[in-house]
């Protein structure tokens, strides 16, 4: 592959890079792992993982990734020590069509920033503890999201989660 036919980026974090043929529903192929030097064929989208971070990591890591317009998905969870204060930098990545924020120490407050991701269509809050009704104003909010997965949040009540069906998303509970 000519290098000018790849995505090319990199990251001074431990990061996993995924990838898939783009614009197909297909399981994510690991590609790489960071920190490193990163070349993804034009072709394919790209999933990025990442552990053990908190916000000043996030923020690095916003900035390593902002010009990477194949990423479609960010996975963050199990980084407890990501805070809303993170969350506001995610605006850097509006392609974003899917987020994986389950079990960061995130609130109601916090997901608002997720307003700013128009693309965003998955996202996974599972076991945001600190999330509670107020919070699912945002997710009305946001037109695009197909599928939350709100497992383990058990500050939501039924009344609050009926308030918020709609035959174009999918709540998993």
């Amino acid at each position: 592959m000519p290098e000018d036919d790849a995505t090319r980026f990199s990251s001074a974090l431990p990061v996993i890079v995924y990838a898939r043929p783009a614009g197909q529903d297909v399981d994510w192929q690991e590609v790489d792992r960071g920190p490193g030097y990163f070349n993804v064929p034009a072709d394919q989208e790209i999933r990025v993982r990442i552990k053990g971070i908190n916000d000043a990591d996030l923020n690095q890591l916003m900035d390593e990734l902002h010009d990477v317009r194949a990423l479609r998905y960010l996975d963050l969870s199990e980084n407890r020590n990501v805070t809303n204060e993170g969350l506001a930098r995610l605006k850097a990545l509006p392609q974003l069509s899917g987020l994986n924020l389950s079990s960061c120490s995130i609130t109601n407050t916090g997901l608002a920033h997720l307003r700013d991701l128009p693309h965003l269509a998955t996202l996974i809050l599972s076991y945001c503890s600190r999330l509670s009704d107020p919070a699912l104003k945002t997710l009305v909010a946001m037109k695009n999201l197909t599928y939350v997965d709100l497992q383990g949040c058990l500050g939501f009540t039924n009344g609050g989660l009926a308030r918020v069906r709609r035959r174009s998303l999918t709540i998993y509970r």
